[in-house]
């Protein structure tokens, strides 16, 4: 049968979880303390915390294959195409395969071969669908050794951009692409049509360990109207506010809006178009500039992900083009980089 490793082994570490929850045979990763989900959002929503984009399952071994027992459940129905449910497996930092996995509920396993040799295996979870691990069976006289690298901590809040909708697969989304390419440790507090500066996730990010703050805000506020013009202002400098209550000189920044080609000049249910998002986002990392607070940067969504790399956004039928597709996910991973490099708020230790 093998070497089992239960998947509440404390061998295997949940790089990019902020909590575990337990179950019978079973440990699924949040993005949130789990027992506060309906705290942080009260209103629903709560399915995508417990999406694990940006999370990884990770340990040394020198087994020759290994064999995955999970469970996956559904992905929600989401405007456009559907999300594929795909696990990366990745062995000292180079991808080893795609694997899609059965996302049904029930019982489900996969196998895939490993070098045989010792390596880093990191398992990078699906971004859209929960994921539940129930064990890992390895070559019987396999030696399973903790991962404990320590990487400076980078945490990231944003919209379903950031989730990592439109990548290819996870590890190939533009905030995976930026950790390996910086050396970074990426936890991502990116919700899918929840990003609106809610004072939890502000409150979270001020109680989580990081080296590096990033933020990208405006396009849920634009497109749910949950803030109006002066709103939007005061709670994005109440926000960051409160996460500096925790970090007060770590290296921040908070971009504005990519390029949204359908509705850079419309109106949102408040009034707020993409356009005023951004002056809005630039405006209030100005005045908190003003106020003393010169570690924190902005970044111009436009410089990211501009009209020149409009072509590379998803185009579903009949949806507004948002998200960037597989193409536009490395290219926004490399300006992107380069922006914070620019800023200078990289930490010194990352690699340049």
């Amino acid at each position: 049968m093998g070497r089992v490793v239960a998947g509440s082994d404390p061998v295997l570490r949940f790089r990019g979880a902020v909590s575990l929850q337990h179950g019978p045979g079973w440990v699924t990763p949040w993005r949130l303390p789990h027992e506060e989900a309906r705290l942080h959002l009260p209103e629903g929503g709560i399915g995508r915390a417990a999406m694990p984009a940006g999370v990884r399952v990770t340990l040394r071994t020198d087994s020759t294959a290994l064999t995955c027992h999970y469970q996956a459940d559904p992905a929600p129905r989401l405007n456009g195409p559907q999300e594929r449910p795909v696990l990366d497996v990745r062995c000292d930092g180079r991808h080893t395969e795609s694997v899609l996995l059965r996302a049904d509920g029930h019982d489900a396993r996969f196998r895939v071969a490993l070098p045989g040799r010792p390596v880093l295996v990191e398992l990078w979870l699906p971004t859209y669908h929960q994921f539940r691990l129930r064990s890992l069976v390895l070559d019987e006289e396999a030696a399973v050794v903790r991962e404990d690298r320590d990487r400076p901590r980078w945490v990231h809040y944003g919209s379903s951009i950031s989730q990592g909708r439109g990548a290819g697969s996870p590890s190939r989304a533009w905030a995976a692409l930026v950790a390996e390419r910086a050396g970074l440790d990426v936890t991502s507090v990116a919700l899918g049509a929840a990003c609106c500066l809610q004072p939890m996730t502000a409150r979270l990010m001020r109680d989580l360990p990081a080296d590096l703050l990033t933020a990208c805000v405006g396009i849920n506020i634009q497109a749910l109207g949950s803030h109006g013009p002066d709103a939007f202002t005061s709670a994005l400098v109440g926000f960051v506010r409160t996460v500096r209550d925790g970090h007060p000189e770590t290296p921040f920044a908070v971009m504005s809006t990519i390029v949204a080609p359908d509705r850079e000049d419309v109106p949102g249910p408040s009034g707020l178009t993409i356009k005023e998002c951004r002056e809005r986002t630039y405006s209030a990392v100005e005045l908190l500039r003003s106020h003393g607070d010169m570690n924190l940067h902005y970044v111009d969504g436009l410089d990211v992900f501009g009209p020149d790399q409009a072509p590379l956004l998803l185009e579903p039928e009949g949806i507004d083009r948002l998200h960037p597709g597989p193409e536009g996910h490395p290219v926004f991973a490399d300006r992107f980089l380069a922006a914070l490099r620019r800023s200078g708020c990289l930490p010194a230790c990352v690699s340049q």
